[in-house]
Protein backbone atom coordinates (compact mmCIF):
# COMPACT_ATOMS: atom_id res chain seq x y z
CA UNK A 1 0.00 0.00 0.00
CA UNK A 2 2.13 2.77 -1.35
CA UNK A 3 1.92 6.16 0.94
CA UNK A 4 1.54 9.47 -1.16
CA UNK A 5 1.61 12.00 1.79
CA UNK A 6 3.98 14.90 0.32
CA UNK A 7 6.65 16.24 3.22
CA UNK A 8 5.68 19.55 2.31
CA UNK A 9 4.03 21.10 5.35
CA UNK A 10 3.55 19.94 8.95
CA UNK A 11 2.27 17.02 9.72
CA UNK A 12 -1.51 18.12 10.55
CA UNK A 13 -4.25 16.09 12.14
CA UNK A 14 -5.34 14.48 8.67
CA UNK A 15 -1.52 13.49 8.26
CA UNK A 16 -1.53 12.39 11.80
CA UNK A 17 -4.68 10.41 11.83
CA UNK A 18 -3.58 8.45 8.46
CA UNK A 19 0.00 7.67 10.01
CA UNK A 20 -1.83 6.22 13.08
CA UNK A 21 -4.69 4.19 11.57
CA UNK A 22 -2.04 2.86 9.32
CA UNK A 23 0.34 1.97 12.15
CA UNK A 24 -1.92 0.01 14.56
CA UNK A 25 -3.37 -1.94 11.48
CA UNK A 26 0.07 -2.66 10.35
CA UNK A 27 1.27 -3.71 13.63
CA UNK A 28 -1.73 -5.79 15.26
CA UNK A 29 -2.04 -7.85 12.03
CA UNK A 30 1.45 -8.46 12.06
CA UNK A 31 0.41 -10.36 15.46
CA UNK A 32 -1.29 -13.19 12.82
CA UNK A 33 0.16 -12.60 9.79
CA UNK A 34 3.50 -11.25 7.80
CA UNK A 35 2.13 -8.01 5.70
CA UNK A 36 4.59 -5.77 4.02
CA UNK A 37 4.59 -1.86 4.65
CA UNK A 38 5.08 -0.02 1.47
CA UNK A 39 6.63 3.60 1.43
CA UNK A 40 8.84 4.69 -1.14
CA UNK A 41 10.24 8.56 -1.16
CA UNK A 42 10.18 8.66 -4.35
CA UNK A 43 6.45 7.96 -4.83
CA UNK A 44 5.08 11.33 -3.36
CA UNK A 45 8.49 13.30 -4.79
CA UNK A 46 7.37 12.55 -8.42
CA UNK A 47 4.25 13.89 -8.11
CA UNK A 48 3.53 17.04 -9.90
CA UNK A 49 2.56 19.48 -6.90
CA UNK A 50 5.78 18.57 -5.26
CA UNK A 51 7.98 19.27 -8.19
CA UNK A 52 6.56 22.25 -8.84
CA UNK A 53 6.73 23.84 -5.27
CA UNK A 54 10.69 22.67 -5.36
CA UNK A 55 10.92 24.39 -8.35
CA UNK A 56 9.31 27.88 -7.09
CA UNK A 57 11.38 27.62 -4.41
CA UNK A 58 14.41 27.25 -5.96
CA UNK A 59 13.42 30.34 -8.09
CA UNK A 60 12.19 32.36 -5.44
CA UNK A 61 14.43 31.13 -2.48
CA UNK A 62 17.97 30.21 -4.05
CA UNK A 63 19.48 31.11 -1.22
CA UNK A 64 18.12 29.82 1.80
CA UNK A 65 19.16 27.26 4.17
CA UNK A 66 16.03 25.28 4.41
CA UNK A 67 17.61 23.41 7.92
CA UNK A 68 17.40 26.76 9.34
CA UNK A 69 13.71 27.48 8.40
CA UNK A 70 11.03 26.02 11.26
CA UNK A 71 8.76 23.38 9.62
CA UNK A 72 5.79 25.78 9.93
CA UNK A 73 7.87 28.63 7.74
CA UNK A 74 8.01 25.68 5.16
CA UNK A 75 4.49 25.45 5.25
CA UNK A 76 3.54 28.80 4.86
CA UNK A 77 5.51 28.74 1.71
CA UNK A 78 3.86 25.75 0.38
CA UNK A 79 0.71 27.86 1.32
CA UNK A 80 2.46 30.89 -0.38
CA UNK A 81 2.89 28.89 -3.27
CA UNK A 82 -0.29 27.74 -4.36
CA UNK A 83 -2.26 31.07 -3.78
CA UNK A 84 0.52 32.70 -6.38
CA UNK A 85 -0.49 31.09 -9.36
CA UNK A 86 3.14 30.90 -10.24
CA UNK A 87 4.12 26.81 -11.40
CA UNK A 88 5.76 26.33 -14.24
CA UNK A 89 4.16 23.53 -16.86
CA UNK A 90 5.60 20.33 -15.33
CA UNK A 91 7.58 19.77 -18.93
CA UNK A 92 10.07 22.38 -18.08
CA UNK A 93 10.93 20.37 -14.33
CA UNK A 94 12.47 17.15 -16.48
CA UNK A 95 15.87 17.89 -14.99
CA UNK A 96 13.78 16.99 -11.08
CA UNK A 97 12.46 14.19 -11.88
CA UNK A 98 15.68 13.00 -13.91
CA UNK A 99 17.26 13.31 -9.97
CA UNK A 100 14.71 11.56 -8.26
CA UNK A 101 15.15 8.76 -10.43
CA UNK A 102 18.54 8.15 -11.11
CA UNK A 103 19.76 9.48 -7.15
CA UNK A 104 17.07 9.35 -5.18
CA UNK A 105 17.55 13.15 -4.90
CA UNK A 106 15.14 14.96 -2.34
CA UNK A 107 15.09 18.55 -2.28
CA UNK A 108 17.00 20.15 1.02
CA UNK A 109 13.46 21.75 2.13
CA UNK A 110 11.61 18.41 2.05
CA UNK A 111 14.35 16.54 3.32
CA UNK A 112 14.10 18.61 6.34
CA UNK A 113 10.46 18.67 6.60
CA UNK A 114 10.79 14.52 6.47
CA UNK A 115 13.42 14.74 9.48
CA UNK A 116 11.04 16.94 11.44
CA UNK A 117 7.99 14.47 10.38
CA UNK A 118 10.30 11.61 11.75
CA UNK A 119 10.85 13.05 15.15
CA UNK A 120 7.41 13.44 15.83
CA UNK A 121 6.59 10.18 14.15
CA UNK A 122 9.24 8.66 16.36
CA UNK A 123 7.31 10.71 19.72
CA UNK A 124 4.37 8.84 18.72
CA UNK A 125 5.83 5.59 18.13
CA UNK A 126 4.73 4.80 14.64
CA UNK A 127 6.55 2.04 13.05
CA UNK A 128 9.10 3.73 10.49
CA UNK A 129 8.61 2.27 6.87
CA UNK A 130 11.75 3.98 5.71
CA UNK A 131 10.78 8.11 5.97
CA UNK A 132 14.47 8.55 5.24
CA UNK A 133 15.29 5.62 3.12
CA UNK A 134 15.50 6.38 -0.51
CA UNK A 135 13.94 3.47 -2.42
CA UNK A 136 13.88 3.13 -5.95
CA UNK A 137 10.30 2.38 -8.50
CA UNK A 138 9.93 -1.49 -8.71
CA UNK A 139 9.26 -1.01 -12.26
CA UNK A 140 9.90 1.89 -15.08
CA UNK A 141 6.96 3.65 -16.80
CA UNK A 142 7.20 2.07 -19.90
CA UNK A 143 7.23 -1.50 -18.30
CA UNK A 144 3.89 -0.46 -16.42
CA UNK A 145 2.47 0.89 -19.38
CA UNK A 146 3.32 -2.06 -21.63
CA UNK A 147 2.09 -4.53 -18.94
CA UNK A 148 -1.03 -2.25 -18.88
CA UNK A 149 -1.28 -2.40 -22.34
CA UNK A 150 -1.11 -5.94 -23.04
CA UNK A 151 -4.23 -6.94 -20.20
CA UNK A 152 -5.78 -4.39 -22.48
CA UNK A 153 -5.71 -2.00 -19.53
CA UNK A 154 -4.56 1.27 -20.47
CA UNK A 155 -4.62 2.98 -24.18
CA UNK A 156 -1.22 4.38 -25.04
CA UNK A 157 -0.66 7.46 -27.50
CA UNK A 158 2.69 8.39 -26.60
CA UNK A 159 3.68 7.30 -30.33
CA UNK A 160 1.04 10.34 -31.52
CA UNK A 161 2.38 12.75 -29.05
CA UNK A 162 -0.64 11.88 -26.75
CA UNK A 163 -1.48 11.08 -23.70
CA UNK A 164 -1.90 7.64 -21.33
CA UNK A 165 -5.11 6.80 -19.88
CA UNK A 166 -6.10 4.21 -17.62
CA UNK A 167 -9.29 2.34 -19.60
CA UNK A 168 -11.93 1.21 -17.07
CA UNK A 169 -14.55 1.29 -19.63
CA UNK A 170 -15.23 -2.67 -19.26
CA UNK A 171 -16.50 -1.62 -15.79
CA UNK A 172 -18.14 1.44 -16.60
CA UNK A 173 -15.49 3.23 -15.22
CA UNK A 174 -14.23 7.13 -17.46
CA UNK A 175 -10.85 7.03 -18.92
CA UNK A 176 -8.45 8.34 -16.58
CA UNK A 177 -5.88 10.42 -17.83
CA UNK A 178 -2.15 9.43 -16.33
CA UNK A 179 1.04 10.18 -18.07
CA UNK A 180 0.30 13.81 -20.16
CA UNK A 181 1.11 14.74 -23.69
CA UNK A 182 3.90 16.50 -22.04
CA UNK A 183 5.15 13.60 -20.29
CA UNK A 184 4.71 13.84 -17.23
CA UNK A 185 3.05 10.55 -15.19
CA UNK A 186 0.62 11.34 -11.95
CA UNK A 187 0.58 9.26 -9.09
CA UNK A 188 -1.35 6.52 -10.18
CA UNK A 189 0.97 5.56 -12.26
CA UNK A 190 3.87 6.09 -9.50
CA UNK A 191 1.69 3.61 -7.67
CA UNK A 192 1.26 1.22 -10.43
CA UNK A 193 4.82 1.14 -10.63
CA UNK A 194 5.60 -0.09 -7.46
CA UNK A 195 2.62 -2.45 -6.89
CA UNK A 196 2.57 -4.35 -10.42
CA UNK A 197 6.17 -5.82 -10.34
CA UNK A 198 4.77 -7.53 -6.63
CA UNK A 199 1.97 -8.89 -7.84
CA UNK A 200 1.20 -12.22 -7.95
CA UNK A 201 -1.98 -14.41 -8.20
CA UNK A 202 -4.12 -13.93 -5.21
CA UNK A 203 -2.05 -12.14 -3.48
CA UNK A 204 -3.66 -9.38 -1.33
CA UNK A 205 -3.07 -6.27 -1.36
CA UNK A 206 -4.87 -3.01 0.86
CA UNK A 207 -4.85 0.31 -0.01
CA UNK A 208 -5.43 2.97 2.33
CA UNK A 209 -6.26 6.25 0.65
CA UNK A 210 -7.78 9.63 1.52
CA UNK A 211 -11.55 9.56 1.12
CA UNK A 212 -11.39 12.35 -1.36
CA UNK A 213 -9.22 10.15 -4.04
CA UNK A 214 -11.89 7.34 -3.64
CA UNK A 215 -12.94 7.71 -7.90
CA UNK A 216 -8.81 6.94 -8.34
CA UNK A 217 -8.64 4.26 -5.71
CA UNK A 218 -11.45 2.58 -7.24
CA UNK A 219 -10.23 2.45 -10.19
CA UNK A 220 -6.46 1.43 -9.41
CA UNK A 221 -8.20 -1.61 -6.87
CA UNK A 222 -9.48 -2.54 -10.62
CA UNK A 223 -6.39 -2.36 -12.05
CA UNK A 224 -5.12 -4.88 -9.35
CA UNK A 225 -7.62 -7.28 -9.67
CA UNK A 226 -7.50 -8.09 -13.35
CA UNK A 227 -3.30 -8.28 -12.66
CA UNK A 228 -4.06 -11.40 -10.61
CA UNK A 229 -4.29 -9.41 -6.92
CA UNK A 230 -6.72 -9.36 -4.43
CA UNK A 231 -7.29 -6.10 -3.37
CA UNK A 232 -9.49 -4.21 -0.75
CA UNK A 233 -9.96 -0.68 -0.48
CA UNK A 234 -9.98 0.87 3.16
CA UNK A 235 -10.68 5.03 2.82
CA UNK A 236 -9.74 7.62 5.93
CA UNK A 237 -11.86 10.48 5.93
CA UNK A 238 -9.96 14.10 6.40
CA UNK A 239 -10.32 15.70 10.13
CA UNK A 240 -12.44 19.16 9.26
CA UNK A 241 -11.04 21.91 11.00
CA UNK A 242 -13.19 24.87 12.43
CA UNK A 243 -16.14 22.64 10.85
CA UNK A 244 -14.44 22.51 7.59
CA UNK A 245 -12.32 20.16 5.20
CA UNK A 246 -10.04 22.30 3.58
CA UNK A 247 -6.54 21.14 1.69
CA UNK A 248 -3.53 21.91 3.88
CA UNK A 249 -2.92 23.99 0.33
CA UNK A 250 -4.89 26.74 2.14
CA UNK A 251 -3.66 27.43 5.03
CA UNK A 252 -5.78 27.79 8.47
CA UNK A 253 -3.42 25.37 10.01
CA UNK A 254 -1.64 27.43 12.41
CA UNK A 255 -2.92 26.16 15.73
CA UNK A 256 -3.21 22.46 15.08
CA UNK A 257 0.39 21.52 13.59
CA UNK A 258 1.94 18.58 15.47
CA UNK A 259 4.52 20.95 17.30
CA UNK A 260 1.69 22.46 18.98
CA UNK A 261 -0.41 19.05 19.71
CA UNK A 262 3.01 17.77 21.07
CA UNK A 263 3.29 20.60 23.31
CA UNK A 264 -0.52 20.53 24.43
CA UNK A 265 -0.82 17.00 25.09
CA UNK A 266 2.73 16.83 26.88
CA UNK A 267 1.94 19.54 29.10
CA UNK A 268 -0.28 17.35 31.26
CA UNK A 269 0.18 14.14 30.45
CA UNK A 270 3.43 11.31 30.20
CA UNK A 271 4.82 10.01 26.73
CA UNK A 272 2.89 6.93 26.95
CA UNK A 273 -0.15 8.37 27.57
CA UNK A 274 0.48 10.91 24.42
CA UNK A 275 0.83 7.95 22.48
CA UNK A 276 -1.90 5.95 23.46
CA UNK A 277 -4.42 9.07 23.51
CA UNK A 278 -3.44 10.25 20.78
CA UNK A 279 -4.81 6.98 18.80
CA UNK A 280 -7.82 6.73 21.34
CA UNK A 281 -8.65 10.00 19.90
CA UNK A 282 -8.13 9.40 16.26
CA UNK A 283 -9.16 6.10 15.46
CA UNK A 284 -11.94 5.62 18.40
CA UNK A 285 -13.50 8.87 18.36
CA UNK A 286 -12.88 10.37 15.10
CA UNK A 287 -13.60 6.63 13.44
CA UNK A 288 -12.75 6.19 9.92
CA UNK A 289 -14.91 8.54 7.60
CA UNK A 290 -16.59 11.04 10.61
CA UNK A 291 -16.79 14.20 9.84
CA UNK A 292 -16.44 15.35 13.40
CA UNK A 293 -14.17 18.23 13.37
CA UNK A 294 -10.65 18.58 15.96
CA UNK A 295 -11.77 19.43 19.07
CA UNK A 296 -8.82 19.29 21.65
CA UNK A 297 -11.35 19.08 24.30
CA UNK A 298 -12.11 16.11 23.58
CA UNK A 299 -8.26 14.96 22.61
CA UNK A 300 -7.46 15.63 26.22
CA UNK A 301 -10.31 13.32 27.06
CA UNK A 302 -8.74 10.45 25.01
CA UNK A 303 -5.44 11.38 27.03
CA UNK A 304 -6.87 11.47 30.40
CA UNK A 305 -8.84 8.06 29.29
CA UNK A 306 -5.43 6.65 28.44
CA UNK A 307 -3.71 7.53 31.38
CA UNK A 308 -6.15 5.02 33.53
CA UNK A 309 -5.76 2.68 30.58
CA UNK A 310 -2.17 2.36 31.69
CA UNK A 311 -2.54 2.96 35.35
CA UNK A 312 -4.77 -0.17 35.39
CA UNK A 313 -3.24 -2.37 32.57
CA UNK A 314 -3.00 -6.12 33.75
CA UNK A 315 -1.22 -8.86 32.08
CA UNK A 316 -3.09 -11.94 32.30
CA UNK A 317 -0.97 -13.39 29.12
CA UNK A 318 2.36 -15.38 28.74
CA UNK A 319 5.37 -13.07 28.93
CA UNK A 320 6.38 -12.31 25.46
CA UNK A 321 3.71 -14.19 24.51
CA UNK A 322 1.07 -12.34 22.01
CA UNK A 323 -0.55 -13.21 20.89
CA UNK A 324 -2.38 -15.05 23.58
CA UNK A 325 -4.78 -15.31 26.03
CA UNK A 326 -6.85 -12.40 26.28
CA UNK A 327 -5.32 -10.53 23.54
CA UNK A 328 -5.70 -12.96 21.46
CA UNK A 329 -9.34 -13.18 21.80
CA UNK A 330 -9.10 -8.99 21.73
CA UNK A 331 -7.50 -9.46 17.92
CA UNK A 332 -9.31 -12.22 17.09
CA UNK A 333 -12.88 -10.75 17.26
CA UNK A 334 -10.96 -7.53 15.25
CA UNK A 335 -9.75 -9.44 11.99
CA UNK A 336 -11.41 -8.21 8.92
CA UNK A 337 -12.55 -11.31 6.78
CA UNK A 338 -9.42 -10.70 3.92
CA UNK A 339 -7.05 -11.41 7.10
CA UNK A 340 -6.05 -7.59 8.28
CA UNK A 341 -7.05 -6.08 11.81
CA UNK A 342 -9.14 -3.46 12.07
CA UNK A 343 -7.79 -0.98 13.66
CA UNK A 344 -11.38 0.98 14.74
CA UNK A 345 -12.97 -2.68 15.93
CA UNK A 346 -9.75 -3.33 17.65
CA UNK A 347 -9.14 0.49 19.41
CA UNK A 348 -12.96 1.10 20.28
CA UNK A 349 -12.95 -2.42 22.40
CA UNK A 350 -10.42 -1.14 24.28
CA UNK A 351 -11.95 2.33 24.85
CA UNK A 352 -15.21 0.99 25.48
CA UNK A 353 -15.69 2.42 29.30
CA UNK A 354 -16.95 -1.27 30.66
CA UNK A 355 -13.93 -2.95 28.86
CA UNK A 356 -11.93 -5.44 31.33
CA UNK A 357 -8.65 -4.09 31.93
CA UNK A 358 -6.05 -4.13 28.51
CA UNK A 359 -3.14 -6.47 29.39
CA UNK A 360 0.07 -4.71 29.32
CA UNK A 361 1.44 -6.68 26.21
CA UNK A 362 -0.77 -5.66 23.88
CA UNK A 363 -0.21 -1.98 24.74
CA UNK A 364 2.85 -2.35 24.34
CA UNK A 365 2.88 -4.31 20.81
CA UNK A 366 0.23 -2.37 19.05
CA UNK A 367 -0.10 1.06 20.70
CA UNK A 368 2.82 1.94 22.41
Amino acid sequence: MPVTITATKPLLPTHVKGFLWVDVLFRASRLIADPEYHWGPRTPNLTGQTLQFWDYLDRHHPAVDYDGVSPDDLGRLYVRFHSSGDALPLNELRHYVDRVERDGWVHPATRHMTLHWKRHLDLLGVHDPGLMRDRPLAASTDEVVERLAAEGLCLDHRRHGGPVHLDGTRWGMPLRKVIGADGHANYLLVILRDLVPRLSPGRRVLLVYDDDLSHDYALLARMVDALGGRVERYPLGRVPLGGAVRSSRHGGWDDVTIDRLHRLCRKEFGPAAYRLGMRLYFIAMLKRTSGETFRPELLRRALARAERMLRDAGDDDPPGALPAGSSSARIATSVRPSGWVDPYRLTDGLFARRARPVPRSLLDTVYL
